[in-house]
């Protein structure tokens, strides 16, 4: 479900229930923060900033497809304010700024081939970021936090966060991150890669598609993703960095996650398809202090494809009830 004008009496009903229940159960309200994404060439209605041989393949785009404009882009800005605010009147705490997985922002950081206003240089590149950022903060008043690549791992020079020779080069990210905090962004969720064209990198797993062989085993990926939450956490000391990617140790996560933290890696630690499967692991950890193995992800990677698939996306595997049906569905309809 998004948020619109349409959807919002709907929204702010369920923030209240959130905070009402948490205030009785926890005695304390979470925390609310509601992601602002565009799909750009993985979404409905496709929407690319440029044009790249093997991502095309990828996403079926024709090279004649059209990029968006300019024009356009600045015209978008305005979606995310009135959304932003839209979340702020139903009573969300924040609202992060996706920028990650090669969707649209993500893509114009790459964007070194796009004519414009938006591509070439790297003003220009994360300029579109920026400008939201700004325009939330300005004009809406809400607290703002991003979701970031650090780096794609694809290739010059389309690649974010990797130089001319194809290696990691974090020296943008870093400065783009920095800027961030200047504007006022003091919480960032590290991750890389794209779950549509190198998902080893950003969701380590066991269970991956037949169609993908992950070149490395799943630790070697939990380990990137860990370092390179360090190396973000230890540049920008007084940022809250969001480390991810630990869903695949199971039970085992809470002690790497509290390594992290202890170490000054990451001051807070977010799990995805853990929530999916194990939905009151936070809990457990505080009340038992540890976790049941047999509540635990197991990195299948199904709610993944229920979600590329536009399906309701939970966990096949531990609430098979509600989430069996709509897979075998997805499943028919794929043969």
């Amino acid at each position: 479900m998004f948020l619109n004008t349409y959807t919002f009496d709907d929204f702010a009903k369920l923030v209240n229930m959130m905070k009402e229940i948490a205030l009785k159960d926890n005695k304390h309200a979470p925390y609310l923060v509601l992601q602002l994404a565009h799909s750009g060439r993985f979404g409905e209605n496709k929407v690319i900033a440029v044009h790249d041989e093997k991502l095309d393949k990828i996403s079926k785009i024709n090279f004649s497809y059209p990029v968006i404009t300019d024009k356009e882009l600045e015209e978008l800005k305005q979606s995310y304010v009135n959304t932003a605010k839209l979340a702020k009147n139903a009573g969300f705490d924040a609202v992060d700024v996706k920028s990650c997985h090669r969707y649209l922002l993500s893509e114009l950081l790459g964007a070194r081939i796009r004519e414009g206003e938006y591509g070439g240089d790297y003003e220009n590149r994360t300029k579109f970021l920026k400008d939201v950022v700004n325009r939330i903060k300005d004009e809406v008043g809400i607290e703002v936090a991003v979701r970031l690549n650090i780096s794609d791992f694809l290739h010059y020079p389309i690649g974010w966060g990797i130089n001319e020779q194809g290696e990691l080069d974090l020296a943008e990210p870093l400065k783009l991150i920095g800027e961030l905090k200047e504007r006022g962004v003091n919480l960032i969720n590290i991750t890389a890669g794209s779950p549509y064209i190198n998902p080893h990198i950003n969701r380590p797993a066991d269970g991956e598609s037949k169609k993908y062989t992950p070149p490395e085993p799943p630790l070697v990926g939990v380990e990137r993703l860990i370092k390179l939450a360090k190396e973000v956490q230890s540049s920008i000391t007084d940022l809250i960095v969001v480390g991810t990617g630990l869903s695949w140790l199971r039970e085992f996560f809470p002690y790497v996650a509290s390594g992290m933290v202890e170490k000054g890696y990451a001051k807070i630690i977010g799990l995805g398809r853990m929530a999916f499967a194990y939905p009151d692991f936070a809990k457990d950890i505080i009340e038992k202090n540890m976790l049941d193995k047999n509540k635990v992800c197991i990195t299948c990677v199904r709610c993944a494809e229920l979600k590329a698939h536009k399906k309701i996306t939970g966990c096949v595997i531990r609430d098979k009830d509600v989430y069996l049906k709509p897979y075998m569905e997805m499943i028919r309809e794929k043969k």
